[in-house]
């Protein structure tokens, strides 16, 4: 497994490094400054004084080298609109906010989505079955920002029962975490039903029943292990995308998380913010994935890891 895990983290570490360098050409491809915009009755001679502040006058390459060096430290820099801010301070500060609705998130996405599976797929043609079908179809189909509208629209415009911003209290997290669970309720369910389907009619399944195994321990102890696989390898990609923030979610419900100062960054044009906050995003899905990756050896010993 040693051999395994140096192999991924290494594949992490050139995947960062092209996601950098990405982000950094991309960025400078972009026509104008981050002071142009807004600004075309500033002086040209004010303008390039700008530029030689922070270093946008020098080639390309020597301001790439300077970023990657910057960025080896753990240093992204700061913000080109208000320069006593550092990307690293506003990560520090989003990110925290971001993830505690994502990890609310998570825990609802699995707990809901498992356990429609598990019931739709062992009451196979049911009302319920069909039922859960139907609402996990739609959740898949459903773009989130519509479903978040919706939500928002009910329970704070018509019924006026939740909050509509903030996370000031326990209530405030209601709305935002619905939102952000609800596709990913919808498709671990589609999954589950799926693989679960699949592994109850596999030979040690039928044994397990034929030696008066109760079915509840068939069912969670025997086929939930083995079917669980595939939501395995969704749950990397999950943790990433709603631990780091939904950029819709968090700004339709004013949320200050990291989503909302990389939504503020592209309209300010400010490059730094936007690079760090990206690369922030890159390097949390790499180390989620890497732990998906393990988790696959110790739930599914069959799984060969040092290959």
């Amino acid at each position: 497994m040693g051999k395994y895990i140096a192999k991924r983290v290494l594949s992490g570490l050139v995947t960062i490094l092209v996601l950098a360098t990405c982000c950094f050409f991309l960025m400078h491809a972009i026509p104008g400054s981050p002071f142009s915009k807004g600004e075309q009755g500033v002086p040209d001679a004010v303008m390039q004084r700008l530029n030689e502040k922070y270093g946008l006058d020098q080639p390309l390459a020597v301001q790439y080298a300077r970023y990657m060096e910057n960025i080896a430290r753990g240093d992204f820099g700061i913000s080109y609109k208000n320069t006593s801010v550092k990307v690293n301070d506003l990560i520090a500060r989003g990110f925290p906010v971001s993830a505690r609705v994502g990890v609310l998130a998570v825990i609802v996405s699995l707990l809901i989505g498992l356990a429609l599976g598990i019931v739709s797929a062992v009451r196979r043609g049911s009302l319920f079955d069909g039922a859960c079908m139907v609402l996990a179809t739609v959740g898949v189909c459903v773009p989130l920002f519509v479903i978040s509208v919706l939500l928002l629209y009910l329970f704070a415009g018509v019924l006026h029962w939740l909050p509509t911003y903030g996370l000031s209290s326990w209530r405030h997290y209601i709305l935002p975490v619905a939102c952000l669970s609800f596709s990913p309720v919808a498709y671990i369910a589609r999954m589950t039903r799926s693989s679960m389907l699949e592994v109850l009619e596999q030979d040690y399944i039928r044994t397990a029943r034929a030696k008066g195994v109760a079915e509840f321990f068939v069912i969670c102890k025997h086929g939930l292990r083995n079917a669980v696989l595939p939501v395995v390898t969704y749950l990397g990609t999950l943790i990433a995308n709603l631990l780091t923030g939904s950029f819709i979610v968090e700004r339709l419900f004013a949320i200050p998380g990291i989503g909302k100062y990389f939504v503020d960054s592209i309209s300010a044009r400010d490059y730094n913010i936007i690079m760090g906050v990206t690369l922030f995003l890159g390097i949390f899905v790499v180390i989620c994935n890497l732990i998906v990756d393990v988790a696959y050896g110790i739930i599914d010993p069959r799984v060969k890891l040092d290959g």
